[in-house]
């Protein structure tokens, strides 16, 4: 297991993911879902301007909050349903719990629900294959 988050982004080749997600969603806007620590290496250590992120989405804000993440403006979850984007990219850990909660209890129902939800990042098959070898 990589000793690092920033050893992690590093070992699934984060930066070609995230250049191909920016050529796929060019002029797409984008909701960046989380704002942790692992969101805070990523920021740090990658470049993700080419990325057209609007907002960034964390549980630990508030409605209408003026902080700012990493100069972005954030938003609470339950802003989602009102928001206008394209996709939510998704930085956690447990992201498919978060995922199914943003799709089946947040933006159900409203003019957001077929919206895409997805993960940021994806393991690379060079990286499952070490983790089950090694």
């Amino acid at each position: 297991m990589p000793s690092s988050y920033l050893d992690f982004y590093k070992q699934i080749n984060s930066q070609k993911q995230i250049n191909a997600l920016a050529k796929k969603y060019k002029n797409k806007k984008i909701i960046f879902y989380g704002a942790g620590i692992m969101s805070k290496i990523l920021f740090e250590n990658f470049d993700l301007s080419k990325l057209n992120i609007i907002k960034i989405c964390d549980a630990k804000y508030e409605k209408n909050s003026s902080e700012l993440f990493f100069s972005y403006p954030v938003i609470s979850p339950d802003e989602l349903k009102n928001e206008d984007y394209d996709i939510i990219f998704v930085n956690l850990k447990n992201y498919e719990r978060i995922i199914n909660n943003i799709q089946y209890r947040i933006i159900i129902n409203t003019k957001n629900e077929d919206k895409e939800v997805v993960p940021l990042l994806r393991p690379t098959l060079g990286f499952i294959i070490r983790q089950i070898l090694f």
